[in-house]
C-alpha cells in the first residue's frame, strides 16, 4: 500500500466534519503532520482506562466503539476518531478497536499544538466548529 501525497491528505481531511471550515491551504497544513497508520483486525486503538494523544481519521476499513463490552457505533471512512484527546488527557469511557485492516490517518496532539501556535486562524475556526457542535447538542 503507497503512502498517500498530501494532496490525497488533504482530499480525505476534507470530509473531516470537524475541519469542514478550513481553507485548502489550512488543510494542507494538517496534512503535513497527519501519519499513515495501518492496523490488522483486533487492534486496539483506544482504550477507556489510558489516556489518547492522538485524533484518528479512518482512511480505509473499519472501527468499532464499545463501551462496557456494549457496540455504540462501526466508524468507516472519512470518520473521525478520538477528537477529544487533542483536547482532553483524560481517557474517554470507549474503546475502539479495528473491526478488518483498516488505515487511519493519525493526529498527534502535540504536533496539533505546534501547528495551531503558528496558525491561529486554524485555531478560530476548529473552535468555531466545536462550540457550533456543542450548542446544537444543548439545543437538542
Amino acid at each position: 500500500m503507497a503512502e498517500l501525497n498530501i494532496v490525497e491528505k488533504v482530499i480525505a481531511l476534507e470530509a473531516v466534519d470537524l475541519l469542514s471550515a478550513l481553507t485548502p491551504e489550512q488543510l494542507s497544513r494538517i496534512a503535513s503532520i497527519a501519519r499513515e497508520v495501518v492496523y490488522s483486525p483486533e487492534k486496539t486503538i483506544f482504550d477507556p482506562k489510558q489516556p489518547s494523544d492522538a485524533l484518528f481519521v479512518v482512511l480505509d476499513g473499519a472501527v468499532e466503539l464499545s463501551r462496557s463490552g456494549e457496540v455504540l457505533h462501526v466508524a468507516r471512512q472519512n470518520e473521525v476518531l478520538g477528537a477529544w484527546a487533542l483536547f482532553d488527557r483524560d481517557p474517554m469511557p470507549v474503546a475502539a478497536k479495528t473491526v478488518e485492516d483498516t488505515k487511519l490517518l493519525r493526529i498527534s496532539r502535540d504536533d496539533f499544538y505546534d501547528l495551531l501556535s503558528d496558525n491561529v486562524e486554524i485555531t478560530a475556526s476548529i473552535f468555531s466548529t466545536l462550540v457550533k457542535r456543542f450548542r446544537k447538542l444543548v439545543e437538542q
